[in-house]
């Protein structure tokens, strides 16, 4: 009975320590946010759809909304799944998005002004755990991104410059 109280203890305490660098996995699936684009489709003002010329993207469908400038591109597979959502106004990217096949979100940026990504990214693995994290600043890495495995361990840290230049990787 000793050994078994033991080897518990063994396991909980190698379960608490050996998951400490781990990236997590979102509770909940990040995909379209389709009553978004319900919302665009509703008040936009005109539309078209065209054939689109790359493999992962067959259609693009388009969205005008004079009342604020804005025209929503959303590209679409062979299988109609969503693949990749960008809004610009007054010709500038306001939004910018793109998902895997499964619908899963493949990364997140934040947009300036200038349609540049600008602040906090992260990018994600298929399963939904965090690939890569880290800032951008007008439109270049900047500063520390770091770097997980597909199972969420921490791997390493890549260093940039404010040109966007690696000058360390650890």
């Amino acid at each position: 009975m000793k050994i078994i109280i033991v080897l518990f203890v063994w396991i909980n305490i190698l379960l608490l320590f050996g998951c400490e660098n781990t990236a997590p996995v979102s509770k909940h699936r990040s995909t379209v946010d389709m009553k978004m684009l319900d919302s665009i489709r509703k008040n936009s003002d005109s539309t078209y759809s065209e054939l689109y010329g790359r493999n992962d993207f067959v259609t693009a469908e388009y969205f005008i909304s004079k009342k604020d400038s804005t025209t929503t591109q959303v590209m679409s597979d062979s299988s109609k799944i969503i693949r990749q959502v960008i809004i610009a106004k007054n010709k500038r990217r306001i939004y910018f998005t793109q998902f895997y096949a499964n619908g899963q979100l493949m990364f997140k940026n934040h947009l300036d002004d200038y349609g540049q990504f600008n602040g906090e990214s992260s990018s994600f693995y298929e399963s939904g755990r965090l690939k890569r994290t880290g800032i951008y600043k007008n439109g270049f890495y900047h500063g520390n991104w770091k770097n997980y495995d597909e199972n969420g361990k921490y791997i390493s840290t890549d260093e940039y410059d404010g040109n966007g230049q690696e000058v360390n990787s650890e």
